[in-house]
């Protein structure tokens, strides 16, 4: 598995007037949910359920700061991943600050950037030494340089459509360094239930396929050269299954234990069990579009041999070309 984006998206994404006159809300809305996204993608390699990762997007309307928090957790047969994110920029997606930490084994890196003056300052931690990355975002081939967690917002802020394509430079949060993405959005198609933009990224020389909603929300995405996937699931319990992480360490980071129903998904389970009483259509969560996601990797996670083929599930592509026939 090898840095599988997932547009805060990410993917992600991932993501007004003047400025944001591209968007589709003014900020003024964000201050009735500050919280975005928030929900759990379980990961699977080759149809096999190799662990997940939970995904937060909040903007502040005091401060003007969007905050995106992820972590991600795979197995042995996902190499024992243990990778966790915190990003911040400011209302223009211009980068503020991020701390970004791996476990892959017994080997930890960790990263630790600023921003000021148009100049990124990151301090590299990784087997026992320390470096500093000092990168001038004011030179002309770094203009409009964002995180790539944000990747998804700037898509909206530019206008989220189909037969669209979007060239970037972004900051690839796991080693600190600049990298050109060209992302296309193709035609609205079914994706289990929901009606989704499929998406294609191009970024780190990796080629990925994302399904998004209109509200900017990452259904699913798809590493087609690597068999690698990953699905936003109605439930915490389906994309944790037995691949555990410490309440302690999600409190931690996220400052509590997210309940993961801040999302499209989790609230089309909610609609279909509420009772006939309680049938009032639950409000609608977070900004009318965008968030992104994205899982990402410090080193490529060398998946195990996998079951016989009695025991291999279909991948969400499968399952998103079932939905639609």
């Amino acid at each position: 598995m090898k840095n599988l984006k997932l547009w805060p998206l990410t993917f992600a994404y991932l993501i007004y007037i003047s400025v944001y006159a591209s968007l589709l809300v003014s900020t003024q809305s964000f201050a009735a949910n500050n919280v975005l996204f928030e929900g759990y993608s379980k990961i699977l390699s080759g149809g096999v359920h190799v662990g997940y990762t939970i995904q937060k997007y909040e903007f502040d309307p005091k401060t003007k700061k969007f905050t995106a928090t992820t972590i991600t957790k795979t197995g042995a047969l996902g190499s024992d991943v243990t990778e966790s994110l915190k990003a911040v920029a400011d209302e223009s997606l211009k980068p503020i600050s991020y701390s970004y930490t791996s476990l892959v084994g017994k080997e930890t890196k960790t990263i630790d950037a600023t921003f000021a003056n148009n100049k990124m300052k990151a301090v590299v931690k990784e087997g026992g030494k320390t470096k500093t990355i000092l990168t001038d975002l004011s030179r002309p081939e770094n203009k409009g340089v964002f995180l790539s967690q944000f990747l998804v917002y700037l898509i909206l802020k530019k206008g989220l459509q189909a037969d669209s394509k979007y060239e970037y430079k972004a900051i690839a949060e796991e080693d600190a360094q600049i990298y050109e993405g060209k992302a296309v959005v193709s035609k609205q198609e079914k994706y289990n239930q929901f009606q989704a933009y499929k998406v294609f990224n191009d970024y780190k020389s990796s080629k990925f396929v994302a399904y998004i909603s209109d509200r900017g929300e990452i259904l699913g995405v798809t590493n087609p050269g690597q068999n690698i996937s990953t699905e936003l699931m109605a439930k915490p319990s389906q994309a944790t299954a037995e691949f555990g992480v410490g309440s302690s360490l999600l409190k931690n980071l996220f400052g509590e234990v997210p309940k993961g129903t801040e999302n499209i998904v989790s609230k089309a389970l909610l609609v279909e069990t509420l009772k006939p009483a309680d049938s009032e259509k639950p409000k609608e969560y977070g900004v009318p579009q965008g968030q992104g996601i994205q899982l990402k990797g410090t080193a490529e996670i060398k998946t195990k041999p996998l079951p016989a083929a009695g025991g291999v599930q279909s991948s969400p592509q499968s399952n998103s070309e079932k939905a639609e026939k």
